[in-house]
């Protein structure tokens, strides 16, 4: 199961990289379950929406959850050959059924709005039956503060789900735009499904290799 934020979405060649990473674990049998998140763009358009004077919260998510979308009908398009048809996207989330993934991989969009892709990525997990999340971000693990504020921020190896509340702040909802590691909804829903998150760097395809492996990676593992 892999979540991936959009810091580099839109680099075609980062998106062959991927696929080469990939690539070994897939010729094994092993089916990824894709979800994109909306990050800078969608923050880009929030802003300008705002600043157009667009204010409703709900309609804000709305902004975020169909570049979510937007993202994700990019990467099915390029992996089209090991892709299912359609993105996974809305409600298709809160189906009763389980899913299975006919090719090599499926790619997954938006749900419903109010809260990040991160939800959307414990949905899927729990709908392939997955106990481990791989989340690619633009930092290379979980800080104990915002290391883009502090500088003698320092790298947690492991956290448990409360402990990764705390930092963030146990807040009990997720902002359109909300800058989190992994979004307070999803921590709670992972926890209460007994889901773990491996957050590394988006570019550090060395240690998405190592995290696929079971070695170690790179970053930090947030679990029960």
């Amino acid at each position: 199961m892999l979540s991936k934020g959009e810091n580099n979405i839109f680099d075609f060649e980062y998106l062959r990289d991927l696929r080469s990473t990939l690539d070994p674990f897939i010729q094994r049998g092993d089916k990824f379950f894709i979800v994109l998140g909306g990050g800078y763009t969608m923050r880009k358009y929030r802003d300008l929406a705002m600043a157009a004077g667009l204010q409703e919260k709900e309609q804000l998510h709305w902004i975020g959850t169909t570049v979510n979308v937007l993202h994700a009908e990019i990467v099915r398009a390029y992996y089209h050959d090991i892709s299912d048809e359609g993105v996974f996207k809305y409600e298709d989330y809160y189906q009763d059924a389980n899913l299975t993934i006919t090719k090599s991989i499926k790619v997954g969009g938006g749900g419903r709005p109010g809260h990040s892709g991160d939800v959307d990525a414990v949905l899927a997990a729990n709908k392939v039956s997955s106990k481990t999340i791989i989340s690619l971000k633009n930092v290379d693990g979980v800080y104990d503060k915002d290391p883009s504020k502090n500088p003698d921020a320092v790298r947690q190896e492991k956290l448990s789900w409360d402990e990764y509340l705390d930092i963030i702040g146990n807040k009990d909802e997720h902002e359109p735009g909300g800058n989190y590691p992994i979004d307070p909804i999803a921590s709670r829903m992972s926890k209460d499904s007994d889901i773990s998150f491996n957050v590394l760097h988006g570019n550090d395809l060395q240690s998405l290799s190592s995290a696929l492996k079971g070695e170690e990676f790179t970053g930090t593992i947030v679990g029960n």
